[in-house]
Protein backbone atom coordinates (compact mmCIF):
# COMPACT_ATOMS: atom_id res chain seq x y z
CA UNK A 1 0.00 0.00 0.00
CA UNK A 2 1.19 3.58 -0.53
CA UNK A 3 -1.49 5.90 1.68
CA UNK A 4 -2.53 4.21 5.29
CA UNK A 5 -4.79 6.04 7.87
CA UNK A 6 -5.27 4.99 11.28
CA UNK A 7 -7.13 6.24 13.83
CA UNK A 8 -6.06 4.64 16.87
CA UNK A 9 -8.70 4.45 20.04
CA UNK A 10 -10.18 8.12 18.18
CA UNK A 11 -13.61 7.20 19.00
CA UNK A 12 -12.73 5.89 22.38
CA UNK A 13 -10.96 3.11 24.00
CA UNK A 14 -10.39 -0.39 22.24
CA UNK A 15 -11.62 1.02 18.75
CA UNK A 16 -9.66 1.21 15.54
CA UNK A 17 -10.02 2.82 12.54
CA UNK A 18 -8.20 2.40 9.20
CA UNK A 19 -8.27 3.56 5.77
CA UNK A 20 -5.86 2.52 3.37
CA UNK A 21 -4.96 2.22 -0.79
CA UNK A 22 -3.26 -0.03 -2.75
CA UNK A 23 -0.77 1.50 -5.19
CA UNK A 24 0.23 -1.62 -6.82
CA UNK A 25 1.17 -2.45 -10.85
CA UNK A 26 -2.01 -3.50 -12.34
CA UNK A 27 -0.23 -5.99 -13.73
CA UNK A 28 0.67 -7.50 -10.13
CA UNK A 29 -2.04 -10.50 -9.69
CA UNK A 30 -3.77 -9.87 -6.84
CA UNK A 31 -7.28 -11.04 -5.68
CA UNK A 32 -9.76 -9.14 -3.51
CA UNK A 33 -10.77 -10.00 0.51
CA UNK A 34 -10.72 -13.75 1.25
CA UNK A 35 -9.92 -15.70 4.57
CA UNK A 36 -6.16 -16.45 4.03
CA UNK A 37 -5.99 -18.43 7.11
CA UNK A 38 -8.95 -20.22 9.00
CA UNK A 39 -7.30 -20.23 12.08
CA UNK A 40 -6.08 -18.26 13.40
CA UNK A 41 -8.94 -16.73 11.16
CA UNK A 42 -6.90 -13.93 8.84
CA UNK A 43 -8.73 -12.16 6.21
CA UNK A 44 -7.02 -9.72 3.66
CA UNK A 45 -6.38 -9.95 0.09
CA UNK A 46 -4.08 -11.56 -1.63
CA UNK A 47 -1.03 -11.00 -3.90
CA UNK A 48 -0.99 -13.74 -5.98
CA UNK A 49 2.58 -13.92 -6.99
CA UNK A 50 4.12 -14.26 -3.72
CA UNK A 51 1.36 -15.31 -1.96
CA UNK A 52 1.47 -12.36 0.92
CA UNK A 53 -0.95 -9.85 1.31
CA UNK A 54 -0.55 -5.67 1.79
CA UNK A 55 -3.29 -5.62 4.76
CA UNK A 56 -4.03 -8.61 7.22
CA UNK A 57 -7.02 -8.81 9.70
CA UNK A 58 -6.58 -11.16 12.61
CA UNK A 59 -9.59 -12.20 13.70
CA UNK A 60 -11.43 -8.75 13.72
CA UNK A 61 -8.78 -7.38 15.99
CA UNK A 62 -5.33 -7.06 15.02
CA UNK A 63 -3.81 -5.68 11.41
CA UNK A 64 -0.87 -5.86 10.22
CA UNK A 65 -0.29 -3.65 7.43
CA UNK A 66 2.69 -3.09 4.97
CA UNK A 67 3.79 -0.21 3.02
CA UNK A 68 6.77 -0.36 0.12
CA UNK A 69 9.46 1.94 0.71
CA UNK A 70 11.63 3.40 -2.07
CA UNK A 71 14.61 1.03 -2.59
CA UNK A 72 18.07 1.99 -1.04
CA UNK A 73 21.14 1.43 -3.59
CA UNK A 74 23.77 1.74 -0.86
CA UNK A 75 22.07 -1.41 0.13
CA UNK A 76 23.75 -3.39 -2.66
CA UNK A 77 21.52 -6.68 -3.75
CA UNK A 78 19.48 -7.46 -6.22
CA UNK A 79 16.03 -6.92 -5.21
CA UNK A 80 15.08 -9.80 -6.51
CA UNK A 81 16.56 -11.81 -3.96
CA UNK A 82 14.84 -10.11 -1.27
CA UNK A 83 11.99 -12.10 0.65
CA UNK A 84 8.04 -11.03 -0.37
CA UNK A 85 7.42 -8.41 1.76
CA UNK A 86 3.86 -9.43 1.98
CA UNK A 87 4.91 -12.75 3.64
CA UNK A 88 6.26 -10.94 6.55
CA UNK A 89 2.58 -9.02 6.54
CA UNK A 90 0.88 -12.41 6.67
CA UNK A 91 3.06 -14.23 8.68
CA UNK A 92 3.17 -11.80 11.56
CA UNK A 93 -0.62 -11.09 11.58
CA UNK A 94 -0.93 -15.26 11.87
CA UNK A 95 1.46 -15.51 14.60
CA UNK A 96 0.79 -18.43 17.19
CA UNK A 97 0.42 -16.35 20.35
CA UNK A 98 -0.35 -12.75 20.81
CA UNK A 99 3.77 -12.03 20.07
CA UNK A 100 3.14 -9.94 17.19
CA UNK A 101 5.56 -7.86 17.32
CA UNK A 102 8.18 -10.92 17.77
CA UNK A 103 7.17 -12.55 15.58
CA UNK A 104 8.00 -9.37 13.25
CA UNK A 105 11.11 -8.48 14.48
CA UNK A 106 12.37 -12.03 14.33
CA UNK A 107 11.30 -12.29 10.35
CA UNK A 108 13.70 -9.58 10.17
CA UNK A 109 16.21 -10.43 11.60
CA UNK A 110 15.91 -14.11 9.41
CA UNK A 111 15.43 -12.42 5.60
CA UNK A 112 16.63 -10.13 3.78
CA UNK A 113 13.47 -7.59 2.80
CA UNK A 114 13.44 -4.76 0.71
CA UNK A 115 12.65 -1.25 2.17
CA UNK A 116 9.12 -1.40 3.90
CA UNK A 117 7.16 -0.64 6.79
CA UNK A 118 5.21 -2.85 8.80
CA UNK A 119 1.92 -1.68 10.84
CA UNK A 120 0.53 -3.64 13.72
CA UNK A 121 -2.07 -1.83 15.56
CA UNK A 122 -4.82 -3.53 17.27
CA UNK A 123 -7.82 -2.83 19.52
CA UNK A 124 -6.51 -3.47 22.83
CA UNK A 125 -4.57 -0.40 21.65
CA UNK A 126 -1.38 -2.35 20.57
CA UNK A 127 0.39 -0.44 18.24
CA UNK A 128 3.27 -0.10 16.55
CA UNK A 129 5.43 0.44 13.44
CA UNK A 130 9.14 -0.54 11.92
CA UNK A 131 10.67 1.01 9.01
CA UNK A 132 12.85 -2.50 8.19
CA UNK A 133 14.81 -4.00 5.30
CA UNK A 134 18.47 -2.10 5.85
CA UNK A 135 21.70 -4.04 5.60
CA UNK A 136 19.66 -7.14 7.06
CA UNK A 137 20.06 -4.87 10.26
CA UNK A 138 17.91 -5.12 12.96
CA UNK A 139 15.01 -2.45 12.77
CA UNK A 140 13.76 -0.88 15.85
CA UNK A 141 9.83 -0.92 16.81
CA UNK A 142 8.45 2.71 17.47
CA UNK A 143 4.87 2.88 19.61
CA UNK A 144 1.88 4.83 17.86
CA UNK A 145 0.36 6.94 19.67
CA UNK A 146 -3.80 7.60 20.64
CA UNK A 147 -4.59 9.75 17.78
CA UNK A 148 -5.15 10.13 13.50
CA UNK A 149 -2.17 9.07 12.25
CA UNK A 150 -1.68 8.53 8.34
CA UNK A 151 1.70 7.20 6.99
CA UNK A 152 2.81 6.52 2.85
CA UNK A 153 6.37 5.53 1.68
CA UNK A 154 8.90 7.59 4.39
CA UNK A 155 8.12 7.84 8.29
CA UNK A 156 4.64 7.83 10.06
CA UNK A 157 3.40 11.46 9.86
CA UNK A 158 6.41 12.58 8.37
CA UNK A 159 5.76 16.01 8.35
CA UNK A 160 8.09 16.70 4.98
CA UNK A 161 5.73 14.03 3.02
CA UNK A 162 3.39 15.79 1.08
CA UNK A 163 0.17 13.86 0.92
CA UNK A 164 1.35 12.89 4.96
CA UNK A 165 0.64 16.44 5.62
CA UNK A 166 -2.28 17.48 3.52
CA UNK A 167 -4.34 14.15 4.98
CA UNK A 168 -3.13 14.95 8.67
CA UNK A 169 -4.19 18.67 8.18
CA UNK A 170 -7.61 17.26 6.91
CA UNK A 171 -7.78 15.18 9.76
CA UNK A 172 -6.78 17.70 12.55
CA UNK A 173 -8.11 16.14 15.91
CA UNK A 174 -11.80 16.14 14.63
CA UNK A 175 -13.59 13.41 16.45
CA UNK A 176 -16.67 11.76 14.14
CA UNK A 177 -19.80 11.43 15.89
CA UNK A 178 -20.45 7.97 15.06
CA UNK A 179 -18.58 4.93 12.51
CA UNK A 180 -20.60 6.13 9.61
CA UNK A 181 -19.07 9.24 9.93
CA UNK A 182 -16.11 7.96 10.07
CA UNK A 183 -15.81 5.69 7.25
CA UNK A 184 -17.41 8.56 4.91
CA UNK A 185 -14.39 10.67 6.13
CA UNK A 186 -11.84 8.31 5.21
CA UNK A 187 -13.92 7.16 1.85
CA UNK A 188 -13.88 10.98 1.23
CA UNK A 189 -10.34 11.65 1.75
CA UNK A 190 -9.34 7.90 0.05
CA UNK A 191 -10.68 9.39 -3.40
CA UNK A 192 -9.22 12.47 -3.12
CA UNK A 193 -7.31 13.83 -6.06
CA UNK A 194 -6.11 17.35 -4.96
CA UNK A 195 -8.96 19.19 -6.72
CA UNK A 196 -8.00 21.46 -3.62
CA UNK A 197 -3.95 21.55 -4.62
CA UNK A 198 -3.55 18.95 -1.69
CA UNK A 199 -1.52 16.50 -3.14
CA UNK A 200 -3.79 13.64 -4.84
CA UNK A 201 -4.49 10.26 -2.46
CA UNK A 202 -6.68 8.58 -5.39
CA UNK A 203 -3.31 7.67 -8.15
CA UNK A 204 -4.30 7.51 -11.25
CA UNK A 205 -1.00 7.29 -13.46
CA UNK A 206 1.07 4.67 -15.06
CA UNK A 207 3.17 3.91 -12.78
CA UNK A 208 1.90 2.47 -9.44
CA UNK A 209 -1.66 4.09 -9.72
CA UNK A 210 -4.09 2.73 -6.84
CA UNK A 211 -5.93 -0.65 -7.63
CA UNK A 212 -7.69 -0.79 -4.36
CA UNK A 213 -8.92 0.40 -1.51
CA UNK A 214 -10.18 -0.70 2.44
CA UNK A 215 -11.48 0.92 5.34
CA UNK A 216 -12.09 -1.42 8.40
CA UNK A 217 -14.10 0.16 11.49
CA UNK A 218 -13.08 -2.61 14.98
CA UNK A 219 -13.05 -3.09 18.40
CA UNK A 220 -15.96 -0.80 20.51
CA UNK A 221 -17.80 0.39 17.47
CA UNK A 222 -20.28 -2.61 16.97
CA UNK A 223 -19.78 -5.28 14.25
CA UNK A 224 -16.27 -5.30 13.03
CA UNK A 225 -16.79 -3.58 9.61
CA UNK A 226 -14.66 -4.10 6.38
CA UNK A 227 -15.56 -2.44 3.79
CA UNK A 228 -13.30 -3.08 0.01
CA UNK A 229 -12.98 -1.04 -3.50
CA UNK A 230 -11.42 -3.28 -5.88
CA UNK A 231 -10.62 -0.60 -7.98
CA UNK A 232 -9.77 3.18 -7.25
CA UNK A 233 -12.26 4.18 -5.13
CA UNK A 234 -13.16 7.25 -6.84
CA UNK A 235 -15.20 5.19 -9.86
CA UNK A 236 -15.40 2.11 -7.75
CA UNK A 237 -18.00 1.23 -4.83
CA UNK A 238 -16.92 -0.16 -1.74
CA UNK A 239 -17.80 -3.65 -1.36
CA UNK A 240 -19.21 -4.78 2.76
CA UNK A 241 -16.97 -8.18 3.13
CA UNK A 242 -17.37 -7.77 7.02
CA UNK A 243 -19.00 -11.20 6.65
CA UNK A 244 -15.21 -12.72 6.07
CA UNK A 245 -14.16 -11.73 9.54
CA UNK A 246 -17.09 -13.67 10.83
CA UNK A 247 -15.83 -17.27 12.30
CA UNK A 248 -18.70 -18.98 10.56
CA UNK A 249 -17.71 -18.05 7.16
CA UNK A 250 -15.91 -20.42 5.03
CA UNK A 251 -12.16 -19.53 4.27
CA UNK A 252 -12.25 -18.67 0.60
CA UNK A 253 -15.94 -17.42 0.82
CA UNK A 254 -16.25 -14.24 -0.04
CA UNK A 255 -20.10 -12.01 0.77
CA UNK A 256 -21.92 -10.02 -1.91
CA UNK A 257 -21.43 -6.64 -2.58
CA UNK A 258 -23.16 -3.73 -1.15
CA UNK A 259 -22.07 -0.12 -1.85
CA UNK A 260 -21.01 2.62 0.82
Amino acid sequence: MCTLILGVEIMGENTLLIGANRDESPERPASGPEVLLPDPRVVGGRDLEAGGTWLAVREGRFVTALMNRRPDPADGRDPATFRSRGLLCLETASAPGLSFLDVALESFRRHAYGHCTLVGVGVDGEAWWIHGGRNRSLPVARPVARGWHVITHADLDDPKEPRTHALLSALGDRIPADVDAAVEKMAGLLRHHGEDGAPPVCLHRDRFPTVSSSILALGALGPPRYLHAPGPPCTTPYEDCSALLSPGRPAGARPSGGGA
